[in-house]
């Protein structure tokens, strides 16, 4: 048997550049592009190493150079696929020609070698026909592998569990005999609908549409409702907790949550302003506005423990709650879901509201869009319609010209226009230059690399400096047992508010066009300004941004907040980030929260997802890259309410809107399985 250490010393391997020292293998040069061109694909830094050391459990390999970095890049590019919204990788077969080739492309960069990526081809096909890699790549349903192969796909054995149990509840939500009475749900709609809100001063009744969401949401096991920005999902869910309450259902039955913390706030923003401008309400409306539902992070629903690394509810422990409601679902993974689809009752009712058009999540999964693909298939004929998508955009109505221009580019972006920028209906502005932007709709600076600095210029005195920000930055902040006083809180709230209003927004992190580059030449200017001496890495003022959950800290990937200098005892000061909560401000110093936070003048298109901004900035890559898509792009203009600014070129512009992103998921196909054979199919 051939020894695995050179598989295991390859962290020693990679603190040289193995790219230019001579006599270096080329086994050692391919490894150090392949870890160059992995986060061009999402992936972090030790990405590799991981596959690396993957790769190195299988005892019986035979390590020649070529077998052992084919076997990496394999678990390579399934790790890139999760990263991609995908929860499997197609590996063999008609299906995976284009897809392995795009992925080899990315991942092994250019000079584009085509008899080196005819030899991994080869030599992958090798590894999974025979059985080549046994002990890292399972071949059955029930082995325990770190890898699946399910032909034609490849799998993470623990992506494939959650998967499944998930397809197994949903597939009985979706079944599920609520048995409801037709008539009742139709009197308490109606009333409902005779009782509308009053927004800006004028009544704002449920449009069809909307009103056919809210019967679906309260009628099924499991409902999907899908729409873009501006066309009302989050203001029905007010809706369809008034129709509930109508019906019988107990206020406190009901549990409200999403992904992140803003969203749960913001949710419960709009549920309490909805309630509260009822011109004529029923004594239902009126219990509702006197005990509202709370609306909570999904893991604070589950009751997650940062202590014991476990969460309270789970299917040995159901939540009480008898419907659940999830909104900005289009942010949910498929472990998190599996996780609360599987601490649901057995009857239970849950209904999801998102965006299907938008990127999958950040973590593997495209949960909403399978979810909407398997409500209406793989039932019995006489099943009822389990899903619905609002189309008409309020904000496209309204008289702003800016919002109502943002929705039209995000209808054609969605279309697949590839001539978004030279057709007749264009909503797009050409600007010369970034000092001709007027910053209302859509408007393209077709810039390149020299002109970025000009941009960002532009953008941040336009959009992110502020007459009186600078001042509140300065000020030195207290706390007093974990809060801060009503002026002080009043600040730091104005700040989180201005901080919000605009982003600048990247396809990837890295390259002179990603989020770091932009994040750190902002931070220059930062310190440039009024940075003092002995603060070198972050700056009172800087928006930040949380990378990865926190749970000693209750933080999770993609909250954001602000640095504020903080009193200390003695007189000193210490920085401290601060975060708007649920029941109000949370502050960390950044001493606490190790390399848990980044700045965020800038954020990639996938941090973003579940924010809306005023104004959005999007800077396009100087090449083109396998995360440009066009779900990318419909991700980042629909962040935008008022304005959004794209720099970059225009060719790569309506290249990514011709190319929709490849996800690869087998979780529709597992919930139609299950539903078919249980209806006899």
């Amino acid at each position: 048997m051939k020894p695995v250490y050179p598989l295991l010393a390859m962290d020693t391997a990679w603190q040289r550049d193995t790219r230019t020292a001579r006599g270096a293998t080329q086994f050692e040069s391919d490894m150090a592009r392949l870890r160059a061109s992995a986060a061009e694909l999402g992936l972090e830094a030790g990405a590799v190493h991981l596959a690396a050391e993957i790769a190195a459990l299988e005892p019986g390999f035979e390590l020649d150079d070529d077998s052992r970095f084919a076997l990496i890049v394999l678990i390579v590019m399934s790790q890139a696929a999760l990263t991609q919204g995908s929860t499997r990788f197609p590996v063999s077969g008609a299906e995976a020609k284009a897809p392995i080739e795009r992925m080899l492309g990315a991942l092994m960069g250019p000079p584009f070698d085509e008899s080196a990526h005819a030899r991994v081809v080869e030599k992958i096909a090798a590894i999974i026909s025979a059985d080549g890699a046994a002990t890292v790549i399972g071949s059955k349903p029930d082995a325990r592998r770190p890898l699946l192969y399910l032909k034609p796909h490849l799998y993470h054995e623990r992506i494939y569990r959650a998967e499944q149990r998930l397809a197994e509840r949903a597939a009985a939500l979706l079944d599920s005999n609520q048995a409801p009475d037709k008539r009742a749900i139709a009197k308490a709609l109606a009333d409902v609908a005779a009782r509308p809100a009053t927004v800006g001063g004028a009544a704002a009744p449920l449009s069809d549409e909307q009103r056919r969401a809210v019967e679906i949401a309260v009628s099924s096991g499991l409902a999907v409702i899908s729409g873009g920005p501006g066309t009302g999902k989050t203001s029905i869910i007010a809706a369809i907790l008034r129709v509930l309450v109508r019906l019988g259902v107990d206020p406190a039955a009901v549990a409200l949550a999403a992904p992140t913390g803003k969203a749960a706030y913001r949710m419960n923003e709009s549920i309490r302003n909805t309630i509260a401008a009822i011109g004529d309400p029923a004594k239902e409306d009126l219990a509702l506005e006197k005990a509202p539902v709370p609306s909570s992070t999904i893991h604070r629903l589950l009751g997650y423990s940062s202590t014991r690394r476990t969460f309270l509810h789970h299917r040995g422990n159901p939540l009480d709650a008898g419907v659940v409601i999830v909104d900005e679902a289009s942010m949910l993974d498929l472990t998190l879901m599996d996780r609360l689809a599987g601490a649901l009752r057995p009857q239970a009712r849950m209904v999801i509201l998102g965006d299907a058009d938008q990127l999958p999540s950040v973590a593997a999964g495209a949960v909403l869009r399978d979810l909407m693909s398997a409500a209406d298939s793989g039932a019995p004929a006489t099943a009822a319609k389990r899903s619905a998508t609002l189309r008409e955009n309020y904000r496209a109505r309204s008289n702003d010209a800016g919002g109502a221009a943002i929705a039209l580019a995000a209808r054609q972006i969605n279309d697949g226009r590839a001539d978004l920028i030279s057709g007749a209906d264009s909503p797009v502005l050409l600007r010369a230059a970034p000092a001709e932007l007027a910053f209302s709709g859509v408007e393209l600076v077709a810039g390149v690399s020299d002109t970025l600095p000009e941009f960002l210029a532009c953008f941040a005195r336009a959009q992110v400096e502020a007459d009186d920000y600078a001042a509140m930055a300065a000020r030195t902040y207290a706390l007093d047992d974990g809060r801060f006083d009503a002026e002080d809180s009043a600040a730091i709230a104005r700040m989180l508010e201005h901080l919000s209003r605009a982003r600048i927004l990247c396809v990837t992190r890295i390259g002179r066009s990603g989020a770091d580059a932009i994040n750190a030449r902002m931070h220059r200017e930062a310190l440039r300004r009024d940075a003092p001496p002995e603060r070198r890495t972050m700056v009172a003022g800087e928006p930040v941004i949380v990378l990865r959950n926190d749970y000693d800290h209750m933080l999770f990937n993609g909250d954001q907040g602000v640095l504020v200098n903080l009193a200390e005892h003695g007189g000193t000061r210490s920085l401290a980030a601060v975060f708007a909560r649920e029941m109000g401000l949370a502050a960390f110093r950044i001493a606490m929260l190790s390399d848990t936070i980044d700045l965020c003048y800038a954020m990639t298109v996938h941090k973003a997802q579940g924010s809306e901004f005023d104004c959005v900035g999007l800077i396009l890559p100087e090449r083109d890259l396998p995360l440009l898509s066009r779900e990318t792009i419909y991700t980042a203009v629909s962040r935008a309410r008022r304005s959004c600014v794209i720099f970059g070129s225009a060719d790569l512009l309506e290249k990514a809107i011709a190319r929709p992103v490849e996800r690869f998921s087998g979780l529709a196909e597992a919930i139609e399985r299950r539903r078919a054979f249980k209806s006899g199919g």
